[in-house]
């Protein structure tokens, strides 16, 4: 290792979170572990951490074999310093919605092995918008799956972003739909 390198992963190592923002993580765990809680106590499937912060807010509109319709108001927490939409959240959305739509037609469960991105328009969302996302199954073919996510401005259609998404897998799920 060189004397550069060594010297940059030291100064990593001595990084530290400051009382302010800590204190702001251990609020949002104590959310997490009381919203778990909650849900347990109902039967439900307990939330993650992720599931509260970024995932909060998404609606199915339809569901059909192979084929989902969401929409989503993007939260502030989820911009970026220019007030749209960060890229994280959008690659969230392309996973999730898109695993969704891999077993809205009756397959198992499976885990995200590759995904590609477009990021067409960001600035086509900001805080406060509405937008449309689309996801469909494009198939399946033993235990891999392929999906395609849209993710547009609900009142202009101008699209956000494209996303394709493929699954492997054949994990068994149970659900209370």
């Amino acid at each position: 290792m060189a004397a550069s390198d060594d010297h940059d992963l030291k100064a990593l190592l001595q990084v530290r979170v400051s009382d302010e923002d800590g204190a702001l993580v251990d609020a949002l765990n104590r959310r997490a572990a009381v919203a778990a809680a909650a849900t347990a106590a109902r039967g439900e499937p307990s939330p993650s951490f992720f599931e509260g912060f970024a995932l909060q807010g998404i609606r199915v509109e339809s569901i059909r074999p192979g084929h989902i319709l969401c929409s989503f108001t993007v939260p502030a927490r989820l911009t970026a310093g220019d007030n749209h939409i960060a890229p994280g959240a959008v690659v969230a959305l392309v996973d999730d919605i898109g695993s969704a739509a891999s077993v809205s037609d009756g397959h198992h469960l499976k885990v995200s092995v590759d995904m590609s991105v477009n990021f067409v328009d960001l600035a086509a969302a900001s805080a406060g918008d509405a937008l449309r996302i689309t996801a469909r199954a494009l198939g399946h073919k033993g235990a891999y799956s392929g999906t395609h996510v849209l993710v547009a401005n609900a009142a202009t259609g101008q699209v956000v972003a494209e996303g394709r998404h493929s699954l492997f897998g054949e994990m068994k799920i149970r659900s209370n739909i």
